[in-house]
């Protein structure tokens, strides 16, 4: 059961990986280009939360069910979490924002610290980014 987990957990995480990816390349087409914040800017947000939010869970059961002589050191999760409450302020900001720019500005910076602390955190559990 717990390896299904950790499988599920390790390729989920290239998912959210590539989401952050693609929302930092259109959040910051939409800053230096200006289009308007669309539907989809905001759908991608809440998208790209909901499956950090799974990302977490899997990981908070994965730890617990884990032998405490063999489970990561606390900043994996630390910094994970910090990683999903960045994307979550994005959206959150970007929502309450007026001005378009702005929006998509919110959810670049929101998606460039969240990569930062995802990047930290895979670094603090495995050694390296890859």
């Amino acid at each position: 059961m717990i390896e299904i987990l950790i499988k599920a957990h390790s390729g989920l995480r290239w998912v959210v990986l590539a989401l952050i990816l693609l929302g930092i390349a259109r959040a910051a087409w939409g800053w230096l280009g200006s289009p308007s914040y669309a539907k989809f800017d905001r759908m991608w947000g809440v998208l790209s939360s909901g499956l950090m939010d799974l990302q977490i869970l899997l990981g908070v059961i994965i730890f617990f069910l884990l032998d405490p002589e063999v489970r990561p050191s606390l900043w994996h999760p630390a910094l994970m979490l910090t990683a999903a409450v960045s994307v979550h302020l994005g959206t959150v900001f970007a929502r309450r924002l007026k001005e378009d720019r702005r929006k998509h500005y919110a959810h670049l910076l929101a998606y460039l610290v969240g990569l930062l602390f995802v990047l930290l955190g895979v670094y603090a559990v495995r050694g390296s980014l890859f």
